[in-house]
């Protein structure tokens, strides 16, 4: 993973994902996908977000953990 930041996103390595952010303070992680889709995932603890991102990959962790654990809400 490249600590790369632009748009306040971290610059992930995946063939879907374009970037992600995490707010432990909301318990949010906001994730864009490089079709510009950006999805907000609420009820996200630090341990979650450090496990999404020691993911092999970041999307497919998405698509089967994320989506089925956590409430994922389409913002852009």
């Amino acid at each position: 993973m490249s600590a790369h930041r632009f748009d306040g996103f971290t610059k992930v390595s995946s063939g879907h994902l374009d970037g992600v952010k995490y707010s432990s303070l909301d318990k949010k992680m906001s994730v864009r996908f490089t079709n510009g889709y950006v999805y907000d995932v609420h009820g996200v603890l630090p341990e979650h977000y450090k496990e999404f991102m020691e993911a092999p990959s970041q999307g497919e962790h998405f698509h089967k953990v994320v989506k089925n654990n956590f409430y994922v809400e389409r913002v852009k």
